[in-house]
């Protein structure tokens, strides 16, 4: 006969592997959602000027290239309004 605890920490036990599975499977998911993303971006710009793109964000910094890109579609952005 299991004991009232026994079974609690059985479900617990349960629960716990449950969750950590879903876990396991939102992180795949999340890799998926974003290897489409990147295949959409790239279908739509190239590969060659995706490859171009990249290799000049290595040479300023990537986090420069992001902020100057971001900078130019925003004032982009604001003339078109």
């Amino acid at each position: 006969m299991v004991s009232k605890v026994e079974r609690e920490r059985r479900a617990l036990e349960a629960a716990e592997k449950d969750l950590q599975e879903r876990r396991e499977k939102l992180v795949e998911l999340e890799r998926e959602e974003a290897q489409r993303e990147l295949d959409r971006c790239l279908k739509k710009v190239g590969s060659e000027h995706a490859l171009e793109l990249l290799r000049l964000a290595i040479k300023v910094k990537p986090k420069a290239a992001v902020a100057a890109l971001r900078d130019m579609a925003d004032a982009k952005g604001q003339t078109a309004s």
